[in-house]
């Protein structure tokens, strides 16, 4: 299974740069924004429980730049305060405006977390260390400054590894961005 992850970890890593190189109208700086905040931990399950803290750092658009509709590759971090589950992510966001003000977004990627696995005998059964990670989001920006309400989950959904435990770990939170 290890090499299974290393060998996913790095084709994803591979993709992420690919794209960004490629982008149109690429802009004079390479950062959109960085996002900062803290998240309810496990909000669906009792296994594990507390606060996290969060860092999301999201580079320019791989395409979409102006549109309705922004992808911006996007690199992250849960960290749990209460000794639980931390996880490290990579993916996509999507983001659309509904106004100049008000913003929509949803990530989609993987996550690598520090839980025992297959199974955590004090905490959350996800199965293995490599999961899906999905997540939606409503804010507001005022300038480069903004403030959203995010949820985002973590599991395997019974695609990536073949263990019956799938508790998944959901998260529930606030954060504030900084746009370049």
């Amino acid at each position: 299974m290890l090499s299974f992850t290393r060998l996913a970890l790095t084709l994803s890593f591979s993709i992420f740069l690919s794209t960004t190189a490629f982008a149109d109208n690429q802009p004079e700086h390479p950062i959109d924004s960085v996002y900062g905040g803290i998240a309810l931990h496990n909000i669906a399950g009792n296994e594990e429980s507390g606060i996290d803290g969060t860092l999301e750092l999201r580079f320019s658009p791989v395409f979409g730049r102006g549109w309705d509709v922004e992808i911006l590759p996007t690199l992250g971090a849960h960290v749990s305060f209460n000794g639980e589950t931390n996880s490290a992510y990579l993916g996509a966001t999507a983001r659309y405006m509904l106004t100049q003000s008000i913003f929509v977004e949803g990530f989609l990627g993987f996550t690598l977390h520090d839980a025992d696995t297959p199974i955590e005998n004090d905490g959350a059964n996800l199965g293995c260390s490599l999961l899906f990670r999905e997540g939606l989001g409503i804010g507001y920006r005022h300038g480069q400054h903004a403030l959203s309400l995010y949820g985002s989950h973590i599991s395997h959904g019974g695609i990536i590894c073949s263990d019956d435990n799938n508790d998944g770990l959901t998260t529930l939170g606030i954060r504030y961005g900084y746009h370049f």
